[in-house]
C-alpha cells in the first residue's frame, strides 16, 4: 500500500525538478553577469602611480535606458595594468541582452610624479564607451575599460580627461 502511495509521489519529483532545469537552461531565467575591469596604456616617464577613485558604472541598453549601479568605493593604481592583469572594479548582475553603451563615473584622479601626488581637475566626471556588447544568461561578460594615460594626462595643466579603449571577454 506504501508503495503505491510513494512512487507517484517520487514521480511528480522527478518531473518538477526536470521542468524546473529546463525552464532554467532554456531562458526563462535571464539574468547575466558583467565584469568591469580597469587597465592602461603606459604613461610617460616620471609617472610613478595613476591613483582612479570610480563611484559607478551606467549601462544603456535600447529596452531599459541608463540603468546606474553602484561601486563600492574603490581607488585603483592603474598604472602598469594591461588587459591580462586588469583590476577587478565590480560585478553586476543584470538583464541578459544587448547593451550600447556604458558611463564609468569618477571621483577623483591622484598621480604620483616623482614622489609627488598631485590631484587632477577632471575634464569629464566619466569615461564614456559606445560600443555594443552582449549579456548572456548564465555566463560572465568580462569588460575591460582599457585608459590610455598619455592622452588622459596633462600634467602641465593637471588636467584628466578619460580617454578610452574597451575589451569585451
Amino acid at each position: 500500500m506504501k508503495s503505491k502511495i510513494l512512487i507517484p509521489i517520487v514521480v511528480v519529483i522527478v518531473i518538477l525538478a526536470g521542468l524546473g532545469g529546463y525552464l532554467y537552461y532554456t531562458g526563462t531565467e535571464t539574468d547575466g553577469h558583467m565584469a568591469v575591469m580597469v587597465a592602461d596604456a603606459p604613461a610617460m616617464s616620471g609617472v610613478n602611480g595613476v591613483y582612479i577613485s570610480f563611484s559607478s558604472v551606467e549601462l544603456h541598453s535600447n529596452t531599459s535606458g541608463w540603468v546606474n549601479y553602484s561601486v563600492p568605493s574603490t581607488t585603483i593604481n592603474i598604472l602598469g595594468l594591461t588587459i591580462s592583469n586588469a583590476s577587478l572594479l565590480t560585478n553586476i548582475t543584470l538583464h541578459s541582452g544587448k547593451y550600447t553603451m556604458i558611463r564609468l563615473f569618477i571621483n577623483n584622479v591622484t598621480v604620483n610624479v616623482l614622489g609627488v601626488n598631485i590631484t587632477f581637475t577632471l575634464a569629464s566626471k566619466f569615461a564614456f564607451i559606445n560600443h555594443p556588447f552582449d549579456i548572456s544568461s548564465h555566463s560572465t561578460t568580462k569588460v575591460i575599460i582599457d585608459f590610455n594615460l598619455n592622452q588622459n594626462l596633462n600634467l602641465n595643466s593637471r588636467i584628466f580627461t578619460p580617454s578610452v579603449g574597451f575589451v569585451v571577454n
